[in-house]
């Protein structure tokens, strides 16, 4: 449900930054400016589909987390990407609001940049909300 969208988003930053994760340099909603900040997280595009079954509103919410790396190799792209998964797959989401809300991670995928030095990683973090009558 839209009207989650941005307490969503503070959720998701809170849970990727206390506590901080080894190495990385900052989460934030858009790519950062300049080099030194790498390894980063950076809270990507969000996609919301309403679903109001069994007469309750609710719907999935699903925000995409970059993660940009410039080690060699993939180990530290790897290793923040299963300690994100390991911070937001399956897990209760405390929200404002009288509503109900499951975490899980919808699915990963590591790239290689076309810069030929960064590397890439995806994660899409699904959000199932259902609003609580009153």
């Amino acid at each position: 449900m839209m009207e989650f969208a941005v307490e969503l988003q503070r959720w998701l930053f809170r849970a990727l930054t206390v506590p901080e994760i080894d190495q990385v340099k900052g989460v934030f909603d858009h790519k950062p400016k300049g080099d030194g900040r790498y390894p980063f997280i950076e809270i990507g595009e969000s996609n919301d589909i309403p679903d109001h079954a069994q007469g309750s509103p609710g719907g999935e919410h699903v925000i995409t987390l970059h993660i940009w790396s410039q080690a060699s190799g993939q180990t530290e792209l790897k290793t923040i990407m299963a300690e994100i998964c390991r911070r937001v797959d399956c897990v209760g989401v405390d929200i404002d609001g009288p509503a109900t809300c499951f975490a899980e991670v919808e699915h990963t995928q590591s790239l290689g940049d076309p810069d030929g030095e960064t590397r890439h990683g995806v994660i899409a973090v699904q959000f199932t909300t259902r609003k609580l009558e009153s």
